[in-house]
């Protein structure tokens, strides 16, 4: 058996469907973040161009320099690694470089980052350019004879779209943690009532079979505990009729071993071999009677308590009451009794064989045992509608309208009867009915004159 828990595996799937979808949006994010970033970043290298060709690039166009003008930054920038602005600039100054050329190839002006070498070739708009270990990102202007140029470390760039992606990604992953932290939380509390049940049931006694109930059910848990309350009683009815199986078969099967022990005290005590036989007949005919209620008492303990179970199949039920008429004749006759047979064909019902043939053999069998001495027992077998009826009849006493409910009590028997039956047929017949979704029921053969038990199936066809 595996066990696992619900728990976990509820914040096991949240988290890893936060870190698909997080991760692609930061993937997207990152994406956007890099292309909107290469956006801002050019149109500044333009405006920067623009600016210095307004201000500086027609000024020096014609004026007569024999060194470029170097353009200094302040010390604290030259040499400040801190991403922190201050108050004199800012350090990503030092990153951005421009040049000043005349067309003729002479350096008019530069920042003091830029290197001596021209930042690219002097060719209008966007390029890069290697310039050492370093790639430059580059956008030159012309205006008249002079060059502008404006350049941006490549790393610089990348740089700052991390620090982007970071500052977006960031409140991402600090509200998915807490996100997970308050989803623990409400998951823990949501399940603390599978936890009140569990404590519930680990502190019944072993012996009670009382319903569970919590203060507090969330719908979701009401079946559960519908269930198992429902079990419980199914336990509690399996108990009960097992300590009454038990008390009424102790009480039954007491009073044939006693007879027998009489008998056999009777047959060691005889005087002569008379009295010695007739003890012993009267010792064997107990005897059976025992078997045959030991026989009945391990049948209705089996059907009633469902351990001998077997799967359902279509069943001819003429052709099992063809088979077991024939297999009883002998013995119906040998009791001076007569049984006879009238059945239809294709009577298909859906059924375990094992019953179905214990059904009719008890019958008979109850048929005879209550029947006339010389009287006639019935089986017909008929089809009606979707239905199919079995009728078992005999001749003799007829069963008063009050006692006809209580004979399929299991142990009853009808006052003044002179069997001695096991007072179980009827109860055994009456479970193995309702198990296959059938009823069963108790009337005159004719008026004053025998009886006959009416079992209704269900069709299979």
């Amino acid at each position: 058996m595996i066990y696992f828990s619900i728990r976990k595996r509820l914040l096991l799937g949240i988290f890893l469907s936060m870190i698909m979808i997080l991760g692609g949006m930061g993937l997207a994010a990152h994406f956007v973040t890099e292309h909107e970033s290469e956006e801002i970043f050019s149109a500044r290298l333009a405006t920067s161009a623009r600016v210095l060709e307004v201000l500086a690039a027609k000024q020096l166009e014609h004026a007569t320099i024999n060194n470029p003008i170097i353009i200094e930054l302040p010390d604290e920038l030259e040499h400040q690694h801190s991403s922190t602005e201050e108050i004199s600039g800012h350090p990503y100054e030092s990153k951005i470089s421009f040049q000043i050329w005349h067309s003729n190839g002479k350096l008019l002006a530069k920042s003091a980052t830029a290197p001596d070498k021209p930042l690219g070739p002097m060719t209008e708009g966007f390029g890069k350019n290697q310039i050492g270990d370093d790639l430059w990102q580059v956008f030159k202007l012309k205006s008249g004879d002079v060059w502008v140029m404006v350049a941006e470390m490549d790393a610089v760039r990348g740089e700052m779209a991390g620090d982007l992606g970071v500052a977006i990604m960031t409140p991402l992953i600090i509200g998915s943690l807490l996100l997970l932290i308050v989803i623990n939380l409400i998951a823990y509390r949501s399940l603390r009532p599978l936890q009140a049940l569990a404590n519930v049931i680990a502190a019944r006694d072993p012996q009670s079979i009382k319903p569970i109930k919590l203060s507090k059910t969330p719908s979701e848990l009401k079946p559960v505990i519908d269930e198992l309350n429902h079990l419980l009683d199914r336990v509690q009815k399996a108990f009960k009729r097992e300590q009454q199986f038990i008390d009424a078969a102790a009480h039954e099967i007491r009073t044939p071993i006693a007879a027998l022990q009489l008998h056999i005290e009777n047959a060691v005590n005889a005087k002569n071999d008379a009295d010695r036989d007739q003890s012993l007949a009267e010792a064997l005919n107990g005897l059976r009677r025992t078997t045959r209620l030991t026989e009945q008492l391990l049948t209705m303990s089996r059907v009633s308590g469902a351990t001998d179970q077997e799967q359902q199949q279509v069943l001819s039920l003429d052709g099992i009451c063809r088979e077991i008429v024939k297999n009883t004749k002998p013995l119906i006759n040998q009791r001076g009794q007569t049984i006879e047979l009238h059945v239809s064909d294709d009577c298909l019902i859906h059924g375990e064989q094992h019953k179905i043939e214990r059904v009719i053999q008890n019958l008979i069998d109850n048929a005879s045992q209550y029947g006339a001495a010389q009287g006639l027992i019935s089986v017909s077998l008929e089809k009606v509608s979707n239905a199919i009826h079995l009728v078992v009849s005999n001749d003799g006493d007829t069963i008063p309208q009050s006692e006809k409910i209580k004979v399929f009590d299991p142990y009853y028997r009808i006052l003044g009867s002179k069997s001695f039956g096991s007072g179980l047929g009827l109860a055994i017949v009456k479970e193995i009915v309702q198990q296959h979704k059938g009823s069963i029921r108790i009337e005159d053969k004719s008026a004053g004159n025998g009886v006959q038990v009416i079992i209704e199936f269900k069709s299979a066809i």
